[in-house]
């Protein structure tokens, strides 16, 4: 697993890079496995920090971004990757904590800050699904 967000390389075929923020090592390391079989190439950030500083040198086509962070509030952090990086990319919100019926989780998206919400724990051709759907908007 890329337990360090090293850049990946910039190519025209990286429109398949997915950034994975979270800081639970067996999520990153399900969520990666998922991704690279189907055909993603995957970078992860255990931190907000990690992954601000990922996303200042790399570009991804989607960022998972955890609602829940040691360091910052996931929905904080991506205000943050909006103002501080030039990352444009889909963000895909993903909880335990939060529910697709929640207001905060219906707030976010209603706003454009986040493309998708995916809760924990994930199911597979769910979270498949909405990284399509998002790859799809770009």
């Amino acid at each position: 697993m890329n337990k360090d967000p090293t850049p990946l390389p910039q190519t025209s075929a990286q429109r398949n890079s997915v950034l994975i923020i979270d800081d639970e090592p067996g999520v990153r390391w399900s969520l990666q496995h998922l991704l690279e079989s189907n055909g993603y190439a995957v970078a992860s950030a255990a931190s907000g920090i990690e992954a601000l500083k990922s996303l200042k040198t790399a570009k991804y086509c989607i960022v998972l971004v955890d609602a829940k962070l040691p360091d910052i509030d996931g929905i904080d952090l991506a205000r943050r990757i909006r103002i501080e990086t030039p990352c444009q990319a889909p963000l895909i919100l993903v909880s335990g904590y939060f529910y697709d019926d929640d207001v905060v989780v219906r707030e976010v998206l209603r706003s454009g800050l986040f493309t998708a919400f995916a809760t924990k724990p994930i199911v597979h051709e769910t979270l498949i699904r909405l990284v399509k759907v998002a790859l799809l908007k770009l």
